[in-house]
């Protein structure tokens, strides 16, 4: 069976993510902050036995990272998602207050860019061999609209938007230096999850689902690329 490893899948799309690729048969790595605390993640653990592990993970942890890294040397995974992000101690609208450009917070900078940037380029590096050896071969690093330069035609979010961006150009640079498997930016849409906040448009298993056929098309000819949930290609 297939395997797809998700961090950040205690909730939102990574929480569907987990849920629908275990309807679907798959081994599931989900990883997160606080498992003892997710508990719905715990119950779908329950249901699926031995093919749905649950890994604590906190991804600014680096020497945790290595280690999960070398627990599963043996394991290829088809689909890594990396999913784990943050807006800082809020989700939107929130999260808008601490990032303008009259009104920024330099620590919750620092600390989204920990998370959004750093932390899945360590992910990724880590992995890399183990979605090289797979068959599907897929990195996938949730990105965001907010991280188009092209569609930023309303200011605000310096610090969400420039984390994306950035992970932008790590994904497109990935999938520059490794030609052994397909590397994407995906824009996942605007999304009812905590980070997005009850005004979003999109509920989050209807997104997963689009995002999950999207996967099964993909090709090496799609490396590099900045992906919406449907395929489409978003302006950088």
């Amino acid at each position: 069976m297939p395997t797809v490893f998700v961090t950040g899948a205690n909730r939102g799309l990574g929480y569907e993510h987990v849920k629908q690729y275990a309807h679907k048969g798959w081994k599931i790595i989900a990883c997160a902050r606080e498992p003892e605390k997710a508990n719905k993640l715990q119950e779908l653990c329950g249901e699926y036995g031995d093919n749905f592990i649950i890994e604590q993970l906190d991804v600014v942890n680096h020497s945790d990272i290595d280690k999960l890294s070398r627990k599963f040397k043996n394991t290829p995974i088809d689909i890594l998602i990396n999913n784990a992000g943050t807006s800082g101690p809020l989700g939107m609208p929130g999260a808008m207050a601490y990032q303008t450009i009259d009104n920024m917070d330099y620590e919750i900078w620092r600390n989204i860019l920990e998370v959004n940037l750093l932390s899945p380029f360590k992910v990724a590096t880590a992995f890399h061999n183990h979605i090289a050896q797979s068959e599907k071969k897929l990195l996938v690093m949730m990105s965001s609209d907010l991280g188009s330069v092209e569609q930023n035609t309303f200011g605000g979010f310096y610090s969400y938007r420039a984390s994306k961006a950035a992970l932008n150009i790590i994904s497109k640079g990935m999938s520059v230096d490794w030609k052994d498997l397909s590397v994407i930016a995906l824009a996942p849409g605007w999304c009812k999850t905590y980070l997005g906040g009850k005004e979003a448009e999109i509920q989050p298993d209807e997104s997963v689902e689009k995002q999950q056929d999207m996967f099964e098309k993909i090709t090496s000819k799609n490396s590099g690329m900045f992906l919406d949930r449907f395929g489409k290609e978003v302006s950088w």
